[in-house]
């Protein structure tokens, strides 16, 4: 079964990484296999709480999107090179098939067999060019025939010698294959010229067996001479066979969106899929495409499509954990919402913890604690309630930290440094993008003790700022640097619609830059008065 994977937003932070590997601990102890996942890279507070509590990062998981190891149905059938025609043909005729992949040994694709080619092949063949030009084995000669070895010691592997017909015995060589009727004179003729296997065409129940030799061996076919000869014909290796045009080809991890327009484009009906190793996966028809298995997911701190993972159309969501506003959450089914007014969704995790009366691992506790910690600006944000204090006074006690302030400051001061951070890593490090009036914007976040490190970059955030709204059609960016000691932010902006922050908060920009006192919840300060300003924009 597969597991459910429990991801946070884009550009994780404490919360996002620590309420997945927390819910992800809660579904195991339930009995259900799940996986923590990150969407971006961590940044610096969060691989402190990670290695204070010896926490491995969760995996990268960059798209849910449908692959075609999705598929609920994946032809299985093909063909080796060592087959006959005839099996090919009774495949294709069962099945419904219009091409099959051939494969050697080991299970490599080394070509496609069409229905056309075997038409073609057929319209043109000349018994002469059985086991010349096409070749075969002399397994797949007595396995097409059904026939009798009557005398003599059949012989194994690749045919050598050339069909002769009855009409041609004056013309038989050593090593030939020789097929005539039950004429004994025709029988012997063809022993003395050395004919390797005399194949006797015979539905008459009065055949007589010809003398006992060990040099040639003679196969009784119970078929007149016209059905013998059109069998030889399906005995053809399909390896002879093998159209050498270029054919399209996919592995077992492309996705479906990827794939899509090729197979309607293509001329072939049926496309070859590969695994990793180049063996034959199976292969999909344009139909296949319809029904696939869902991935499964569970989303934390976040439920808005434009920060979450790539491809979340085609997931199965089963389960929303947030303290967030939903905005344009919609769903093809219903689906489990746990949402509640508190500061963290760590906060939100642990009562659900609680009502499972599943009490969390020391790890996952300090997990849990940090997460609220820094969600709540050591409880100074607005978003702060006494739910969450409360959280993390009972997390303290399960996790052994009881100093849980001097940590939380720890923790901070781990995480605001910026020095050895880009200005790109300083605006992508807590990224949300927001759609206001039909307008696209983006407010990023990074808290910190140290406010003047950041604005040093204040040159190069502007211009990085200018790029990302360039590659994104945003219209508006704002950082909010939040200071946490001060319990304020200072707004960088950058934008065609400046005037929404001018409008939002009643001040005036200058240079670019802005200080709004008592802001540092970007959900709960920011947010709703920048939607509430953009209406009139």
């Amino acid at each position: 079964m597969e597991p459910v994977l429990i991801f946070g937003h884009k550009s994780p932070d404490t919360d996002s990484i620590c309420s997945s590997i927390a819910l992800a601990e809660l579904k195991e102890k339930l009995g259900v296999k799940a996986i923590s996942c990150r969407l971006g890279e961590l940044n610096k507070e969060t691989k402190f709480v990670l290695n204070k509590f010896n926490i491995e990062e969760p995996r990268l998981l960059k798209t849910v999107s449908a692959q075609i190891s999705d598929l609920t149905k994946v032809e299985k059938k093909t063909l080796s090179t060592s087959d006959s025609l005839k099996v090919a043909l009774d495949i294709m005729s069962t099945e419904n098939f219009s091409s099959l992949p051939v494969i050697n040994k080991q299970r490599e694709l080394k070509g496609m067999i069409y229905i056309s080619d075997i038409a073609n092949i057929y319209l043109n063949l000349k018994h002469s060019d059985l086991f010349g030009k096409y070749t075969t084995t002399y397994e797949n000669l007595k396995r097409v025939l059904k026939g009798d070895i009557v005398s003599g010691n059949y012989p194994c592997g690749k045919i050598e010698g050339n069909l002769k017909a009855i009409s041609e015995l004056d013309e038989v060589l050593q090593g030939d294959i020789v097929v005539t009727t039950s004429m004994a004179d025709g029988i012997d003729r063809s022993i003395k010229a050395g004919a390797k296997v005399i194949i006797v065409a015979c539905d008459k129940e009065d055949f007589i067996s010809p003398r006992v030799t060990s040099e040639c061996a003679i196969m009784r076919v119970h078929a007149n001479l016209f059905e013998t000869i059109s069998l030889i014909s399906q005995s053809l290796s399909i390896s002879s066979l093998i159209n050498k045009n270029k054919f399209f080809s996919f592995k077992k991890d492309d996705f479906l969106h990827d794939i899509r327009d090729i197979m309607k484009e293509a001329t072939q009906t049926n496309f070859p899929v590969t695994n990793r190793d180049g063996s034959v996966y199976g292969t999909i028809r344009t139909k296949n495409l319809i029904n696939f298995t869902r991935k499964k997911v569970i989303l934390v701190d976040h439920n808005e499509k434009s920060q979450s993972v790539d491809g979340l159309q085609d997931a199965k969501i089963l389960q929303v954990v947030d303290h967030h506003k939903f905005g344009n959450f919609l769903t093809d089914e219903p689906v489990k919402i746990n949402a509640e007014i508190v500061g963290s969704t760590c906060t939100i995790v642990n009562e659900l913890f609680k009502e499972r009366g599943i009490k969390p691992s020391k790890e996952i506790a300090g997990l849990m604690l940090s997460a609220i910690i820094s969600d709540t600006l050591m409880f100074k944000s607005p978003t702060c309630t006494e739910k969450d204090i409360e959280t993390v006074k009972e997390l303290s006690k399960i996790s052994g930290i009881e100093d849980y302030k001097k940590y939380g400051m720890d923790m901070l001061v781990a995480g605001t440094s910026t020095s050895d951070l880009s200005a790109f890593e300083i605006l992508i490090a807590d990224l949300k993008e927001f759609k206001m009036n039909s307008l696209k914007i983006a407010v990023s976040q990074i808290n910190t003790l140290d406010i003047n490190g950041v604005l040093e970059k204040q040159k190069d955030l502007e211009k990085t700022m200018e790029e990302t709204n360039l590659n994104n059609d945003y219209k508006l960016s704002v950082l909010l640097i939040t200071d946490i000691i001060k319990s304020g932010s200072y707004a960088l902006i950058v934008g065609e619609k400046k005037e929404i922050v001018e409008k939002a908060f009643g001040v005036k920009i200058k240079d670019n830059l802005v200080w709004l006192e008592g802001v540092v919840s970007r959900k709960k300060q920011v947010i709703p008065f920048l939607m509430a300003a953009s209406q009139d924009i």
